[in-house]
């Protein structure tokens, strides 16, 4: 009850308040990005908008991902980023995307590019839109259930530049900076970033010694768009380097190694006549990962070993066509996209000197071929109907079979009055990530050629009212994925396909309490069950946001509540994550920013196999920024 208390006593005093720059935000809240982008037709979707962005100082992905109802943000053993839905586990790879405006971040040995981008700095978004139960049939590109799309500032909005410094309480540092113009016909925005993130340190002690558990990490993000008339060329690049934070050796005792990843790209958009949209990209991607514990790493099924190390390297071209047909009531989507998915695959074992290549080139490919519609009939002008489909066709150029693979769609948007109804049943699939189909040498890890993709069966339906000042919105949702591919430590090929089928079902109420367009409240609460009837994470959980101003203060309130929980024999108790963030502008150009993190030292824990102690998944530390617009 105290966190409640604290919470809601921040909020006590903004209720009232005049603000230096009103027409400025009046200006931000009408022209907001989100209103041209959002896909009503695409699932159930969460926005965060420019001005919640701003006012809740986030820096990162992870901010994001932290407060995403329905969601669990989580960290693997070796340190990357990872998310879970209410009492699962990890969810896979490929069930979630994540997109920079129309730009996939997928990958071609993991299938998405979480792995790599899960830490991505956020100074240069403008507002990002979370889906939920889609086919992602409506955004051209490779299927998901879970969609983030983040939208980058645009040159229009961002005439000048700014440069912003940022650091916290355990010595992290961050430089954003970007400078934006435009024209009639030309325009371009560039952004850069640099990045020195530094952790709280645990350690593990074992056999007589103490080793360090670290998870810091540095980088950097280059982004920039140049438009000329109907052409937008986007250059992307995010780089990384981390600490194996516990590793993967049988007792959690790193001893030394490390991620170096980074993944380039860029990405040209041509609008054509009669409302045809062509969509090029390439991209380049690299993951080396080196792991060192003097007691033993298990890898597959070959002795104990100390240290060993593996690279990936992707290379993805990708052409996409889309066509808009409208007629009277009817509106229709027609799209094609090939994409050409290359990898190669090495690495070695430092014990004996053992080298091994699965593939020294990039012949080794995946052809995906699509095609896709969506077709959407206005009966009136409160009640629409949606139906889609999309066909994608694999083609492996080494030992795995070529597939076939349908995903169909139907839903309906229905207003009355101040209510609204949406409901979707949609049959897909979740695509199997390449490097669980091909390893020939099955080490370090084993693959299966002849892995299934597994089906999936989605249905929803939301309920929702909204008037000026209250939105409240109730959905209920039920997925079920057959043929589970499980890992069999028996098995030659480790990855099969079960018997066994996963039933889930989700709750979440959702309500805004809109005060006026500086002050708002926002309380998520979610839960989930599964079949199993096992509880691998909390199972309940209370997401409460405040947005406030006051005169030339920006005021943000955050407490996350998730319920108790045990996982590998350990028991977490109920977690209470409460941050705060302020904002004083001294001028239109000059701000100065406190963002507190986890300050009741309270927040969501983690546990692993392998090591005796629970992890919190967001440190405690106090960040300061200072930003200057020119």
């Amino acid at each position: 009850m105290r966190f409640l208390l604290l919470f809601f006593i921040a909020y006590l005093p903004l209720w009232a308040n005049e603000d230096f720059n009103s027409l400025l935000n009046a200006y931000k809240a009408e022209s907001d990005l989100s209103k041209i982008t959002k896909r009503e037709s695409a699932g159930f979707v969460d926005i965060f908008t420019r001005n919640d962005l701003e006012r809740m100082q986030v820096k990162t992905l992870n901010d994001i991902l932290r407060i995403i109802p329905g969601l669990h943000l989580t960290r693997t053993s070796n340190n990357l980023t990872s998310i879970s839905k209410p009492t699962t586990s990890n969810i896979r790879l490929t069930s979630a995307r994540l997109y920079v405006n129309d730009h996939d971040m997928t990958s071609s040995s993991f299938g998405s590019a979480f792995l790599i981008w899960g830490e991505l700095p956020l100074e240069y978004i403008d507002h990002i839109e979370v889906y939920k139960g889609s086919s992602s049939i409506e955004f051209g590109n490779e299927t998901s259930s879970l969609v983030i799309k983040l939208y980058t500032k645009t040159a229009q909005r961002e005439e000048g530049g700014k440069v912003k410094l940022t650091a916290d309480t355990k010595g992290s540092t961050m430089l954003d900076t970007y400078v934006a113009s435009h024209g009639d016909d030309f325009s371009y925005f560039a952004y850069a970033n640099l990045n020195n993130i530094n952790r709280t340190k645990y350690s593990n002690y074992y056999n007589s010694h103490n080793y360090t558990l670290s998870s810091d990490r540095s980088g950097h993000n280059l982004y920039a768009n140049i438009s000329y008339k109907d052409l937008r060329v986007e250059l992307g690049s995010y780089a990384k380097k981390s600490d194996s934070f516990l590793g993967i050796g049988i007792h959690r005792t790193p001893s030394g190694g490390d991620l170096d990843a980074y993944q380039h790209y860029i990405h040209l958009t041509q609008k054509l006549p009669q409302d045809f949209k062509l969509q090029l990209s390439y991209d380049m991607a690299s993951y080396d990962r080196s792991y060192i514990d003097d007691n033993g790493i298990q890898v597959a099924n070959m002795p104990l070993i100390n240290q060993y190390y593996i690279r990936f390297e992707d290379r993805i071209f990708s052409a996409i066509l889309e066509k808009q047909f409208h007629y009277e009531k009817h509106s229709l989507l027609l799209g094609t996209f090939f994409k050409e998915k290359a990898f190669k695959e090495n690495g070695n074992f430092y014990d004996n000197s053992l080298s091994y290549v699965h593939s020294n080139s990039f012949d080794n490919k995946l052809d995906l071929y699509s095609v896709y519609g969506e077709y959407s009939y206005d009966f009136d002008t409160e009640t629409k109907f949606i139906a889609s489909v999309k066909d994608d066709y694999f083609h492996y150029r080494q030992a795995v079979k070529d597939t076939n693979e349908l995903i169909a769609r139907v839903g309906l948007i229905k207003n009355i009055q101040h209510f609204q109804i949406k409901a979707f049943a949609t049959y897909s699939y979740v695509p199997t990530p390449f490097y669980q189909l091909y390893n020939p040498d099955k080490r370090p890890y084993r693959a299966n050629p002849n892995l299934e993709s597994m089906p999936l069966y989605l249905g929803s339906i939301s309920l929702r009212y909204r008037n000026n000042k209250h939105d409240i919105e109730f959905i209920f949702a039920k997925n079920r994925a057959k043929d589970l591919i499980v890992y069999d430590r028996t098995s030659p090929d480790g990855y099969v396909n079960s018997s066994d089928d996963a039933k889930y079902t989700r709750y979440q109420l959702k309500y805004t309490y809109t005060i006026d367009m500086n002050n708002k409240i926002i309380a998520d609460m979610y839960s989930g069950s599964n079949n199993k009837h096992v509880v691998l994470s909390p199972q309940y959980a209370v997401n409460l946001r405040l947005f406030n101003r006051y005169k030339k203060f920006d005021i943000y309130n955050e407490l996350l509540y998730k319920t108790s929980y045990t996982y590998a024999n350990i028991y977490m108790d109920a977690a209470f994550n409460y941050s705060c963030a302020i904002k004083y502008h001294l001028n239109k150009d000059l701000s100065f920013g406190l963002r507190g993190e986890n300050l009741f030292n309270d927040a969501f824990e983690q546990a692993y196999r392998g090591y005796d102690n629970a992890i919190a998944v967001t440190d405690q530390k106090v960040w300061f920024s200072m930003e200057y617009l020119f």
